[in-house]
């Protein structure tokens, strides 16, 4: 790719440098002609009559004026072009240097669930142009139904997307708060401390006092506010499962987390890949946590965590 974008700023380049050159060469073979009329106005100025040795003085003069004003011209495309027509060069293709190509836009699908209030996209393809297979290999309407990540059950899965090649994973995710979060109000969580306590969630984890700690090292973590509710971005890296392609026992997987918190719940959208996927397919689920949104709850089809009775989401 690195050539690909290096070719068109090559040739206005050269094209620049060309252009230089041939004026200095313009310049050049003007200022000969130039000296050459001068010498031959001086001889016919020592053999002509008087009359023809006054028109030849002031052919002489003019030709001496034209030769000064080119020796000028000449000195000044000397001083303000180097030898190496740089500043002429980087004036000519600054422009385009400084724009970039736009990136190619990612093919993707879109979930929306009304029982839990959520949506996303997710891309179909990868940086490459080849399609990913995702696969729906769990989909839940409410928080109690849904399969538990751990073994204490707090964090359940309600939606899973498989790409069994990778394996890749996108999962949303919903919790209660974890006891790190638990004794602080939300307005005081940091980006990274919520991912902390995301991730120890659905660890298993544990140090000598039995506390449910995160393996994953995680990195570029921020936190951005969208029509009132904090949205918690962050980065990771943790040791995965011997695959098809990485046949060895130590592995490691890269992905991106979004979490979001609402009425005292957690939702959260990952996306992960083995590392030797990750520069086709970081991109794409970068702006899949980018889309995940909370939307507003249907009266008639929302199941709120924690409070969804006995009753079924109604079909219209």
């Amino acid at each position: 790719m690195l050539e690909t974008l290096a070719r068109p700023q090559a040739l206005p380049r050269a094209r620049s440098e060309f252009a230089v050159r041939r004026r200095a060469r313009v310049d050049r073979r003007m200022l000969s002609t130039a000296r050459a009329q001068s010498q031959s106005s001086a001889s016919d100025v020592s053999l002509a009559p008087a009359r023809s040795t006054r028109r030849a003085a002031v052919m002489s003069l003019t030709s001496l004026v034209s030769l000064a004003t080119l020796g000028g011209v000449q000195a000044r495309a000397e001083e303000s072009a180097p030898e190496d027509g740089s500043a002429a060069i980087d004036a000519a293709v600054g422009g385009e240097a400084a724009a970039e190509p736009k990136a190619r836009v990612l093919a993707t699908k879109t979930v929306k669930s009304e029982a839990l209030a959520y949506e996303f996209a997710y891309a179909t393809e990868a940086e490459s142009g080849k399609p990913i297979g995702w696969a729906v290999s769990r989909e839940r309407d409410t928080y109690s139904s849904a399969e538990p990540m751990s073994p204490n059950a707090r964090q359940r899965i309600v939606y899973e997307l498989l790409s069994f090649k990778g394996p890749l994973t996108t999962v949303v995710t919903v919790s209660p708060l974890p006891p790190q979060l638990e004794s602080k109000p939300s307005k005081e969580w940091t980006a990274k401390q919520v991912a902390n306590a995301v991730l120890a969630d659905k660890a298993t984890g544990r140090v000598s006092s039995g506390q449910r700690v995160s393996l994953a090292e995680i990195d570029n973590v921020r936190s951005e506010e969208i029509d009132g509710a904090k949205y918690f971005y962050y980065e990771y890296i943790s040791q995965g499962s011997p695959n098809l392609r990485e046949p060895e026992a130590t592995t490691f997987r890269h992905s991106y987390g979004v979490t979001v918190e609402r009425n005292g719940y957690l939702y959260t959208l990952s996306t992960s890949a083995p590392e030797i996927y990750w520069d086709e397919l970081s991109r794409g689920f970068d702006e899949s946590i980018k889309s995940f949104r909370l939307t507003t709850p249907n009266k008639k089809k929302y199941r709120e965590p924690g409070n969804e009775g006995l009753g079924i989401p109604l079909p219209f």
